[in-house]
């Protein structure tokens, strides 16, 4: 073989071979570099989604990253809130127990987590996460922090069963205590106009009220319980003592609930005396469920059936089915909810048919926490009432419409103690003048619970 410098010549495979290795090891560079780039590009357009809003975007394109960065506190922080927002409650954990082990001074992310640990109903861990909060506290986590520990404290207590009881006393007036017409006189086809009876005019009172309310909930385990509650109310007025009332509201049923829905089976029995004799007891049963969109929103669905009987006027015995949808968000300070409803309900008499209708119902309320004693709580709600047969007596369907609205301060002095001060004002329309009115009731009462 040939010698060159005395060694012997390469071959021409090798030379070959080597620059094969070489633009190899040049290509798996490149595309690693190349990869680098993606991701901080993808890491770029991630938080450019969250700026922009995209949240579902935004959440897609970090399930797709947490392989790779999964351990940035930066992004798993982000990823977390993400998750939270959209739902992803689970996910949100996992990430945001990275951050926490990371960054352990971080009370932001540590106050996420907790927020994370009561979507999943961990209370016992969410309050972990508190208690080292409290012990190094943050001015503006201070508020924060103490609603969460509330609601996670509430919920705990919820799991384990509770019963509670409050004592109400109102002193308040009623400009139409009976519900009557302003009207001095009224017309009737058959009789022509003829004058009110003074037990069918507007009377106005003042009146106390004495009520005691109790709620109780006996867990089976995390996700089934049996509950029941109360209220009972007795009215004196002043003067119009005929008026004078008692009123029984109870409800006895079980119920279910799941990470995202719960749904419940109760009994209801709402008895009513009036002037000292029981006027009329409704009862039945009802079904309702409840379904959560995201830590901010719900939707409700519920359906009632059952009677109403009158034990003085067989005439206004009714059978009654109606069915409801609402719908609830939360905010930082704001509560809103609506409802819309629909009930049928029909006389048990063919005689007194005129007594049958259908109503269709309306109403919002917004709460807002002013602050963490002060609450103010306003409602609306409007009625189309479409009755199925004519009156006998005015010839004509009673088809009405009603309005009303109130507005609510309650001013909390602990746990166990505060005030309300509550208006209401109703305005109802008829076909028959009889039927219509305006009412105002304005109420000042105390609250003890225990």
């Amino acid at each position: 073989m040939e010698k060159v410098g005395g060694h012997k010549a390469k071959s021409k495979p090798a030379s070959l071979l080597r620059i094969f290795i070489l633009s190899l090891l040049g290509s798996v560079a490149f595309s690693l570099q190349a990869e680098t780039l993606s991701i901080e590009q993808q890491k770029t357009k991630f938080i450019q989604l969250v700026q922009s809003g995209q949240l579902a975007e935004a959440y897609q394109l970090a399930e797709a990253l947490e392989a790779e960065l999964a351990g940035d506190a930066d992004f798993d922080m982000a990823y977390g809130r993400i998750a939270l927002q959209v739902g992803q409650n689970d996910r949100a954990v996992f990430a945001l127990e990275r951050v926490v082990a990371e960054k352990p001074q971080w009370q932001q992310a540590r106050f996420t987590l907790a927020q994370a640990y009561y979507k999943t109903k961990n209370y016992p861990a969410a309050l972990r996460q508190l208690a080292e909060l409290e012990q190094q506290p943050q001015a503006d986590l201070a508020e924060p922090v103490a609603k969460l520990r509330s609601a996670a404290e509430w919920e705990q207590n919820k799991l384990s069963g509770y019963q509670r009881h409050k004592i109400k006393y109102a002193f308040g007036h009623d400009d139409n205590v009976n519900s009557g017409t302003a009207e001095d006189r009224i017309f009737i086809p058959s009789l022509g106009e003829i004058d009110v009876f003074p037990q069918s005019k507007a009377s106005s009172d003042y009146f106390h009220q004495l009520g005691y309310s109790f709620d109780g909930r006996w867990q089976q385990d995390q996700r089934y319980a049996w509950l029941a509650d109360a209220q009972l109310s007795a009215t004196q007025f002043n003067q119009l003592s005929e008026f004078d009332r008692e009123t029984l509201a109870a409800r006895f049923g079980y119920e279910a609930d799941y990470q995202q829905y719960s749904y419940s089976l109760r009994a209801y029995s709402r008895p009513l005396r009036l002037g000292g004799q029981l006027y009329r007891n409704d009862w039945g049963g009802q079904i309702s469920g409840q379904y959560q969109l995201n830590g901010l929103h719900s939707l409700g669905l519920q359906w009632v059936s059952g009677r109403s009987d009158n034990r003085i006027d067989d005439r206004l015995n009714l059978t009654v089915h109606a069915i409801s949808a609402s719908w609830e968000g939360k905010g930082s300070r704001w509560i809103n909810q609506a409802n819309i409803s629909f009930s049928t309900e029909r006389s048990r008499l063919d005689s007194a048919d005129y007594n049958s209708r259908d109503v269709s119902s309306l109403s919002y309320t917004s709460i807002w926490l002013a602050s963490a004693s002060h609450i103010l709580i306003g409602r609306a709600e409007v009625q189309d009432i479409r009755y199925k047969a004519s009156h006998p007596l005015f010839g004509l369907k009673r088809d009405e419409s009603l309005f009303s609205v109130s507005g609510s301060w309650i001013w909390q002095y602990s746990a166990s103690i505060s005030t309300e001060l509550r208006c209401s004002y109703t305005d109802k329309n008829s076909l028959v003048t009889l039927y219509e009115y305006d009412r105002t009731e304005c109420v000042l009462g105390a609250n003890y619970a225990f």
